[in-house]
């Protein structure tokens, strides 16, 4: 991560902070847990990416999921979050950089992940100009899916929609929709 994404994390006020965590548990809460990844609600745009190593453990899994949220997007054809490359590119950075630490605190959302991206850069359909560039298939593939043998055979399937949520601390999760 370049010094100048860790002075964004550094420099984020509590009342920044709070500001954040309140308008993506609204939106969490507001009709993800039924949309899911086909639903394209929309989160405030942070560089969350900034985020997979903080030491506040709700804005890592917050920044983390979204994250994730974007990945599913992307790979349902629902949305497409990443018109940039480049923050795209940060964001597998700084996933191939907090990895470990990402796959042993928030293991749903890890799976989620691997599981999104071995399908987004094996067989992705969808138009042209939403398919990950080269360079960053490489640093997906090379750096983050093939660093841990395991991850292919372990993280191909997801895990259940209810645990993701659940690991989201995502209000009523198990709820239908009323």
């Amino acid at each position: 991560m370049s010094s100048e994404d860790k002075k964004i994390q550094k420099e984020l006020t509590t009342e920044e902070k709070s500001m954040i965590l309140t308008e993506i548990n609204k939106v969490l809460n507001s009709g993800f847990r039924i949309l899911g990844f086909d639903g394209g609600m929309a989160f405030p745009h942070y560089p969350y990416y900034s985020y997979f190593n903080a030491s506040d453990k709700e804005l890592r899994r917050y920044s983390i999921g979204i994250f994730t949220i974007w990945l599913g997007y992307w790979n349902t054809g629902c949305s497409f979050r990443f018109t940039k490359q480049s923050e795209l590119y940060k964001y597998i950075k700084a996933l191939v950089e907090y990895q470990e630490g990402i796959e042993k605190d928030f293991p749903v959302l890890f799976n989620y992940i691997v599981s999104f991206l071995i399908e987004l850069t094996e067989n992705y359909g969808y138009a042209e100009e939403t398919h990950m560039k080269p360079y960053i298939i490489n640093i997906v593939k090379e750096d983050f899916l093939n660093k841990k043998s395991y991850y292919g055979e372990k993280y191909r399937n997801r895990i259940n929609f209810i645990e993701f949520l659940k690991e989201l601390k995502v209000e009523d999760y198990d709820k239908p929709y009323e």
